[in-house]
């Protein structure tokens, strides 16, 4: 089975690649292993500082073991210093903003890692995990039964009004997150606690169906796959 390492915003989509994404990988032979980079002496995930990222990824291109090296990040708050960073933000497009610091990032990193370019596919998740939430609005809400119909209604003329669960945007009030913290109470939305089970009850393939974007890196991982 060959090793594909995932390095992951944080806590919650580690448990996203371990429960979600890598079972539906097995049956084609490849191992999804999810990696948090350390973020402070002792802590990892989260607050993703570009020189401790670039210095993850590097180090793991450089492992004996070789693998093929992935990312999960969030577009929302990508930290400045991330290559093609300011010339992404005069880019209006979402696709062509994410191609921009894709190839960026993808550079930066095969020439400080002096890796074969095929063994790093870097992406991005427009604009945040939450966004993957968005498709399919009635079993991310069956996490908790406490949550109102009319909680469950205003979630999904969110999603309508929106070309796809990843084109929900990145203000500080209108992100996925943010939604979901608004309109879910008693409990309220909790990333760690609620996210990975909603998106178990989702299912990668409803996903994958509503979200493009996150799609085309999936048939991308697959295709390491073909011999």
């Amino acid at each position: 089975m060959s090793r594909v390492v995932v390095v992951c915003e944080g806590e919650t989509e580690e448990e996203f690649v371990r429960d979600v994404m890598a079972p539906g990988f097995y049956g084609v032979g490849l191992y999804l292993e999810p990696q948090m980079v350390e973020t402070s002496p002792g802590h990892r995930g989260g607050a993703l500082n570009y020189d401790r990222v670039k210095l993850h990824l590097r180090n793991t291109l450089c492992q004996k073991s070789a693998p093929v090296v992935t990312t999960l990040l969030d577009l929302y708050k990508l930290d400045k210093r991330f290559p093609g960073f300011e010339q992404s933000k005069a880019i209006p497009d979402l696709g062509q903003k994410l191609d921009l610091l894709r190839r960026e990032l993808h550079s930066d990193i095969v020439a400080a890692a002096g890796c074969q370019p095929e063994r790093f596919i870097p992406y991005i998740q427009p604009y945040e995990f939450e966004a993957l939430l968005f498709s399919d609005v009635s079993a991310l809400t069956q996490v908790n039964p406490s949550w109102s119909k009319k909680s469950i209604e205003r979630l999904i003329e969110i999603r309508a009004a929106a070309e796809s669960p990843e084109h929900i945007n990145d203000r500080p009030e209108t992100k996925p997150a943010a939604h979901l913290e608004r309109e879910l109470s008693n409990p309220s939305y909790r990333k760690r606690r609620h996210g990975p089970i909603a998106a178990q009850k989702i299912g990668l393939a409803k996903i994958e169906a509503e979200c493009a974007f996150f799609a085309a890196w999936l048939a991308r991982i697959r295709e390491l796959a073909q011999p």
